[in-house]
């Protein structure tokens, strides 16, 4: 590591250089210093000019840089932090960096006009933690301390390594996007890991999806579960409880037709009765995920039922979906108390539900894996709907099931008395 005083013609300028790990850097400083007669005013041995003044100025420079790559990891800034950080020090003033957040605005307009709602939310939630953290976040200043540091933040707010690991990988996203926009030129976030761990998830057997399949919802269930809300008091109409009881109707087909055909949440709710469904031949046409391949998928008979009787259901957002289908696994009697881990806090946590409030949208789409597995189906065949590209993935996708498969079985041998 070095920091010297050239001349460029008439003008000085500082250059700092620095080797590591194969990797070289080379930043240069301009400080606005001009010599009429480089000759006489300049001691190229001491890299510094014979004026008084001008060589105060240069000492002070010298000073700021040392201070500065200890601060920040040099091998993050570009010629222009370098003189902006530089600059910071010699007047006192914040000079204006690249806006982080107003690029990341942009970026979640884009996103939502291009790929929807539900998927720029993800990208809102850590932008809105980022914010939190440091509402004069900029890109220079998203370096392996700031990565420490920021998930320390949130372990201490109690949040889940997945959640965590999550917002990491939608903040590497973002900086993806303003690379390959030339926007960003701070390179340390791809050394960023976004940590994972093996999430328990549930799945419903048939015959717990037949019993939400079968749920005739009456108006006592709906004055009930008002009654369980927020506001006990709440003046219950009959337009209310019907419109409540529409809603739930909904939801519940929809979910069943999930369940049946292993779809992504998003491609079962967009799903075109007019385009897509077959019922003379009993196909759905569908893709496998984001990018095809085609597929025809069987129709089950419940999923047949479904549109015979009422025609496909309209649509609803998932955040609807995931709320009302708790409901409906509530209504349905599904309280077996599930036992999980999870990390959260840093620390390891145990915790028990009522199957229930487990289920969300993409419960679905597990319990299609999962019975068709149970009853022997090739995980190929499966896996051809599902679109896992390896059995690895798959297996993780359907532990739940290879979990409660090998507990029975243990319990056939003559052990246990």
């Amino acid at each position: 590591m070095a920091t010297g005083f050239y001349l460029n013609k008439f003008s000085i300028y500082a250059l700092f250089t620095k080797q590591k790990s194969g990797k070289r850097i080379r930043l240069e400083y301009y400080p606005g210093i001009a010599l009429e007669n480089p000759d006489k005013e300049w001691d190229q041995g001491k890299q510094r000019t014979k004026d008084k003044d001008k060589k105060e100025k240069l000492d002070d420079i010298q000073k700021y840089i040392n201070d500065i790559v200890k601060e920040v990891d040099p091998f993050t800034l570009t010629n222009e932090t370098f003189t902006d950080l530089i600059n910071e020090k010699l007047t006192g003033k914040k000079q204006k960096q690249t806006s982080f957040f107003e690029y990341a605005d942009t970026f979640i307009k884009n996103a939502r006009k291009e790929k929807g709602h539900e998927f720029a939310n993800s990208f809102r939630t850590v932008l809105n933690k980022l914010e939190e953290y440091d509402p004069s976040l900029t890109f220079e200043k998203i370096d392996k301390k700031f990565y420490r540091e920021f998930k320390v933040n949130l372990e201490k707010q109690g949040f889940s390594k997945n959640y965590i690991g999550s917002m990491i990988r939608d903040l590497k996203r973002i900086l993806n996007r303003a690379t390959d926009d030339e926007i960003n030129t701070n390179l340390t976030y791809e050394k960023f890991s976004v940590d994972a761990e093996d999430v328990f998830n549930i799945y419903l057997g048939e015959e717990e999806i037949e019993r939400i399949y079968n749920l005739e919802i009456s108006d006592n269930d709906i004055i009930t579960l008002q009654k369980e809300g927020k506001n006990k008091e709440v003046f219950i109409s009959k337009s209310n409880i019907e419109r409540q009881k529409d809603a739930l109707n909904r939801a519940k087909k929809l979910f069943v037709i999930g369940c049946w055909t292993g779809l992504r949440v998003e491609n079962y709710l967009s799903i075109d009765p007019n385009i897509q469904i077959d019922i003379e031949k009993g196909i759905i046409h569908a893709i496998a995920n984001k990018n095809g391949p085609k597929l025809e998928i069987p129709m089950h008979r419940l999923v047949r039922q479904i549109i015979e009787k009422d025609g496909f259901p309209e649509t609803i957002s998932q955040q609807k979906l995931n709320k009302q289908i708790k409901i409906l696994g509530k209504l349905a009697g599904l309280d077996e108390i599930i036992t999980f881990p999870r990390t959260e806090g840093g620390k390891r946590k145990e915790y028990s539900l009522p199957k229930y409030e487990m289920i969300t949208s993409h419960t679905a789409r597990r319990s299609f894996a999962s019975n068709l597995y149970l009853r022997g189906v090739p995980t190929q065949f499966i896996r051809a709907i599902t679109g896992h590209r390896t059995e690895r993935s798959f297996n993780k996708y359907t532990q739940a099931v290879q979990k409660d498969m090998l507990t029975q079985k243990l319990k056939d041998f003559d052990v246990w008395g």
